[in-house]
């Protein structure tokens, strides 16, 4: 289980990369005479870039495991408890 915890951070750079690399191989398919549609790809990729390394970074601190969760207590522990009679 440990395995994957270490590769975790990694994750949302490496998606990050791979989505800018797919919009700038589109960005340099689009021809030179639209300028309009160059222009929104880049900036359809850099807002779709920015979502996937925010989604993937706030999906990564789920996934990650708490280094001391608290639990309930147990039998040697005991919570106190006030208790007060409204009257």
């Amino acid at each position: 289980m440990e395995s994957y915890l270490s590769v975790l951070p990694y994750v949302p750079p490496t998606l990050t990369a791979l989505w800018a690399l797919i919009c700038l191989r589109i960005y340099t398919m689009i021809s030179v005479d639209n300028p309009g549609q160059r222009r929104l790809v880049a900036i359809g990729g850099a807002v779709g870039a920015a979502l996937i390394y925010v989604l993937a970074s706030n999906i990564i601190a789920l996934l990650q495991v708490p280094a001391e969760a608290p639990g309930p207590a147990g039998p040697g522990e005991q919570e106190r408890v006030k208790v007060q009679l409204k009257g």
